[in-house]
């Protein structure tokens, strides 16, 4: 029953996030004339799912016999460790907007989360620092949409999927995608409006990157990509200035 609830409630949310934009967080209002006015709207929140299970900081939605998913911060701390584990399960999963607008600076998530789901820490603009999990394998969209004091986030060699407008409106200045065999395409409007980015390191296994990966990020922002690569060749013909990694 647990498995058929769950199913549900993620077709109705992937549903929602498809009606509200693609879940884009940067969407820009109109005009009377129904024209872009360059303003920024806040962007779509996917509802959180209710806990089976809480203390007095988290509450827990049981994904199956030995797994649970984190669904609420209840707790008001600078710092926050997300525990691996509650009671006799096993944390896996963070959910939908857990940490969304929360005054947290520092955020540490456990080697035992394989995925952090839709707008997870969106809008929390004290967010500075996250250490993510070594075995991350999935980051939804908007994870960090409007963070603007996080400057820099390390990947794990593990990721294998980062969704669309991930980092859109971050303040992240800089970032470097791990080599990975299992992560070889960057997603659309990943870096949508990040006005502070400047540097971006992308390994020989990144083999696709969308035209409008970085669209409307600064204009001196540097690709640093190696000789003969997908990204080298990406940031000639999109005009990025690059920076030739030495073999």
């Amino acid at each position: 029953m647990k498995r058929l609830i769950c199913a549900l409630l993620a077709g109705v949310m992937c549903a929602a996030a498809a009606f509200s934009f693609a879940g884009c967080g940067c969407n820009k209002s109109k005009n009377n004339n129904g024209e872009n006015d360059g303003q920024k709207q806040n962007g779509y929140v996917m509802p959180t799912t209710q806990p089976d299970l809480k203390d007095d900081n988290f509450g827990f939605y049981i994904i199956n016999s030995s797994e649970l998913m984190l669904t609420r911060y209840y707790g008001s701390d600078n710092e926050v460790t997300i525990p691996s584990t509650f009671r006799d399960y096993t944390v896996t999963t963070i959910g939908h907007s857990v940490f969304h607008t929360a005054k947290v600076e520092k955020i540490t998530v456990p080697d035992t989360i394989t995925e952090i789901q839709d707008y997870a820490f969106a809008s929390n603009t004290r967010l500075k620092e996250v250490k993510l999990s070594e075995n991350l394998r999935v980051l939804g969209t908007n994870v960090f949409f409007s963070c603007p004091n996080l400057e820099t986030v390390e990947l794990p060699a593990s990721i294998e999927k980062i969704d669309a407008y991930t980092f859109c409106g971050a303040g992240i200045k800089s970032i470097s995608f791990p080599e990975s065999k299992t992560f070889t395409a960057l997603s659309q409007y990943m870096f949508f409006q990040c006005p502070e980015l400047k540097e971006v390191t992308i390994p020989v296994t990144i083999t696709t990157i969308p035209d409008n990966c970085f669209e409307q990020c600064p204009a001196d922002m540097v690709i640093k990509a190696y000789e003969d690569s997908y990204a080298l060749g990406f940031a000639k013909s999109h005009n990025i200035k690059y920076e030739v990694i030495p073999r």
